[in-house]
């Protein structure tokens, strides 16, 4: 197969292919032709976003140079972008040029192009389980679920705040609280200790939060009754605390401790998990002694300058996230880092250096490759070094691979048989 052609977008959303123009993809400020190894074909269920007032930029084979598309057949002209089904790692981003200047929602970009009847994306599976794929989730099914949850426990917030999350802002981890499998959320908070910058639910930046933040503070009861009807009933039940739609669940940690004590006092069954900064290691002691079974810690990065820049942390440092996950591991608690990669930074040498320092250092159990949810060039411009060489991301899940044959990784949240 040669490299894919360009494709790029109208006015309207209609996506066309080049005749010529071949695909090009960005790492950091960088233009690059992706290798056959990293494209794969379009994931069902993936989509499409165009990147309004970004111009597509192809390879031209015949001139060995990059071209930047400003128009076709006297039309205007779009850069599309991919967007991945979960459990799938973006590689590279679009390759674009900026005409005007405005933020994008928070979506992880992914370079695409077109080739004998197919989309090919910059992109590799990273998890083998396809518990998220689409065709598990049918629509009439999820809705009917949703109303005859809410209408037999019509006292509990949290409910009627997760069938808003399935029904509105397609939230996966809530349709299957309804479905009763799997894992389902628990969020709790409605304030955060952080201002990161990529924050889905809240912001202080340039970028537009892309859903509403929970606007309660759920009572034990409500959080035990969800928890337990999940954790009692659910095929491969996990609850997860520290969700999209809230702040650091960590700052609710006493009412999240009473809810799990007594949960556990009337089942053993499911996995207790949360989703966290961890940025108050007293709390997350407190939690550990309850009868919290794992930990998936959010990150940027592993050096400190750059999770600064990211997380913007206001009440705590980068020191606590260390002690915190140090304090899990000393109650034999899974740890996983949700590492937040983006090309062109992750895949540095110095990240890649320090990434491996600190599994090594911290006795972490599992890497969650997770894309960053982010303008391309606002992380860019706010975070990356331009001076930095990337290795590609590729290269970067390899790495880890070869150097902890035993660490698990992938996309999802482990239930606590596979731990």
């Amino acid at each position: 197969m040669n490299l894919p052609f360009l494709v790029f977008s109208d006015k309207n959303g209609r996506i066309y292919s080049h005749p010529f123009l071949r695909m090009a993809a960005s790492s950091g400020e960088n233009f690059i032709l992706p290798k056959q190894k990293e494209l794969i074909v379009q994931p069902k269920g993936s989509t499409f976003f165009y990147l309004s007032g970004r111009l597509p930029v192809g390879f031209d084979p015949k001139t060995k140079r990059y071209e930047v598309l400003s128009e076709f057949n006297g039309k205007e002209v779009y850069a599309v972008s991919g967007f991945l089904i979960p459990g799938y790692l973006r590689l590279y981003n679009p390759a674009a040029f900026i005409k005007r200047k405005e933020n994008l929602s928070l979506w992880a970009y992914t370079a695409c192009g077109f080739y004998a009847g197919k989309f090919y994306l910059t992109a590799k599976k990273v998890d083998s389980r396809i518990r998220q794929s689409p065709r598990f989730y049918n629509s009439a099914a999820i809705k009917k679920a949703v109303n005859k949850t809410v209408k037999r426990y019509p006292e509990n917030r949290l409910y009627r705040h997760l069938a808003n999350c399935a029904l509105n802002y397609n939230c996966l981890a809530a349709k299957n609280l309804f479905l009763n499998r799997w894992e389902a959320p628990l969020p709790t908070s409605k304030a955060c200790n952080a201002r990161c910058i990529g924050c889905l639910s809240y912001q202080e930046s340039d970028c537009i939060a892309s859903h509403q933040r929970i606007g309660f503070k759920p009572s034990v009861d409500e959080i035990e009754e969800v928890m337990l009807n999940h954790l009692t009933t659910a095929r491969e039940a996990l609850v997860s605390f520290g969700q999209g739609c809230e702040g650091e669940p960590l700052l609710m940690a006493d009412t999240i401790v009473a809810s799990i004590e007594r949960v556990r006092q009337r089942t053993s069954r499911g996995t207790i998990n949360m989703n966290t900064n961890a940025s108050l290691p007293k709390k997350v002691e407190m939690l550990c002694r309850a009868g919290m079974d794992s930990f998936r810690v959010s990150l940027n990065s592993t050096r400190k300058k750059f999770y600064d820049s990211y997380f913007r942390p206001f009440d705590y440092k980068f020191s606590d996230v260390i002690r915190s996950i140090r304090i899990a591991k000393k109650y034999n608690k899974f740890v996983s880092v949700n590492l937040f990669v983006f090309p062109g930074f992750s895949d540095s040498t110095a990240e890649i250096d320090s990434l491996v320092h600190f599994i090594k250092n911290n006795k972490i159990d599992m890497v969650q490759w997770r894309n960053l949810n982010i303008d391309p060039a606002y992380y860019q411009q706010s975070i990356v070094d331009p001076r930095v060489k990337a290795r590609g991301v590729g290269y970067l899940t390899e790495q880890i691979r070869r150097k902890f044959p035993h660490l698990k990784t992938g996309y999802f949240n482990l239930p606590k048989e596979s731990f």
